[in-house]
């Protein structure tokens, strides 16, 4: 059998791991969809074995989890989960689904767990087995070969501490499937370090506020592992290039009064921007000192945020917002474009994008929207919108604890962080 070419499907795969003795298995899946109908594909099998009692098992443990995780009843997968005894795990579902489906597989109540690539290297569940069903993955960027670590990750997952003398790694024919590959990587030592520090805003008024010159912060910038980083289009960064980045990021800085470039210091409203650990901190600042976020209500407020914290390439429906929100939107974008000319003229890449979709979604749930009614009309994966929202609420949080000089605009963020942050959003 070419294993690139026949592709097993979920039910023959699970039958002969289970002729063979090998489950519970974790299989790795290229994308959620196909986790998702893998797992109902089982479910639907009537050749599939019954276990009655690890079915009432996972019952009592359904309903015990549920009393404190009300959000999982009525969760489209329940049948297959409780029935059948194999679940999809990804970033799609909402943490408390995911969590009870970990809480499962760890008593043995699971035979099988269809999951993504990226649930290797954050999860420890407890398998017999590790089926790997393609030599790559897909990510933001696409479609790419597996790297020696996350093979690493997958494979590590084979064999259950104290009932398995060795654990078994499988290697599912499939369209996308090279055996040699798969070998190399094996063989292959682990990939490089690769650092997360990153010449942003935030790192650099903070550095600044905690060693006092431009000196200690570019020793602090050499030490660290960013000279290994890499830079757009894979590009392998430099020292001297990581500290350009910083050097136009203080010149727009100084330029917009956060720092003073010529006495070293972070000013005042540099120290209140150095607490604002979010994305894009810059234009949510400017945002405040130009006094929009001062008079508007919780579910607005929410809007603005969750405009500029979302992923920008995520879709979050056709919703609209109301027309204050969209007049205040085109506000916040002028303040973007402000910030932009001035990025530009100092060298910096400015992102100029806002989430539309994603603003409507947060102004309806924080309006009081049901959560059933939201994932409806969105229809993004309830781990996405968890993820918005939850994003949104921390953000609003942030700008709550600020030592703002104008109160209102962090009483407002308050009110809006805990209309964000309900059930099933923590």
């Amino acid at each position: 059998m070419d294993p690139r070419r026949a592709e097993i499907t979920p039910t023959k795969l699970i039958s002969a791991l289970r002729r063979y003795r090998l489950l519970p298995a974790i299989v790795f899946l290229p994308t959620r969809r196909r986790c998702d109908e893998s797992a109902t594909e089982i479910a639907g099998d009537r050749s599939q074995p019954a276990n009655t009692e690890k079915e009432k098992a996972r019952l009592e443990v359904f309903k015990a989890f549920s009393e404190l995780h009300p959000e999982i009843i009525g969760h489209k997968h329940t049948k297959t989960l409780l029935r059948a005894g194999v679940a999809a795990h990804h970033a799609g579902h909402i943490p408390a689904w995911k969590l009870l489906i970990e809480k499962m597989m760890s008593a043995g109540l699971l035979d099988a767990i269809f999951a993504t690539s990226t649930v290797a290297a954050g999860v420890d569940f407890p398998a017999r087995s590790v089926v790997i069903s393609n030599a790559d993955t897909r990510g933001n960027e696409g479609w790419r070969p597996l790297t020696a670590n996350e093979l690493q990750q997958m494979t590590g997952r084979a064999g259950r501490r104290g009932r398995d003398n060795v654990g078994f790694v499988i290697l599912a024919p499939g369209q996308f499937q090279n055996p040699r590959k798969i070998a190399e990587l094996l063989r292959s030592p682990p990939d490089r370090l690769e650092s997360r520090f990153r010449a942003t805003y935030t790192s650099l008024v903070n550095l600044l506020d905690a060693f006092g010159n431009f000196a200690q912060v570019r020793e602090i910038t050499d030490k660290s592992f960013a000279f290994r980083s890499n830079g757009p289009g894979g590009k392998r960064l430099r020292s001297d290039e990581v500290w350009q980045q910083f050097e136009d990021r203080s010149l727009v800085l100084d330029h917009l009064g956060y720092l003073d470039r010529k006495a070293e210091n972070v000013t005042h409203e540099g120290k209140w921007l150095a607490d604002l650990r979010i994305d894009r901190p810059l234009l949510v600042g400017e945002a405040l000192r130009n006094g929009i976020f001062d008079d508007l209500q919780p579910k607005e407020m929410a809007a603005l945020i969750a405009s500029v914290a979302a992923d920008s390439d995520r879709n979050y429906g056709e919703m609209h917002t109301s027309r204050k929100v969209e007049d205040l939107l085109a506000e916040f974008d002028e303040v973007i474009l402000s910030v932009a000319r001035v990025e530009r003229r100092f060298g910096v890449e400015p992102d100029e994008t806002l989430n539309y979709s994603a603003a409507a979604a947060a102004e309806r749930w924080a309006q009081g929207m049901d959560w059933d009614e939201l994932v409806d009309r969105t229809r993004a994966e309830e781990g996405d919108l968890v993820r918005l929202l939850s994003r949104t609420g921390e953000a609003l949080r942030q700008i709550a604890g600020l030592r703002l000089s104008n109160a209102p605009a962090a009483s407002i963020a308050a009110a809006a962080a805990e209309a964000m942050l309900r059930e099933p959003v923590r």
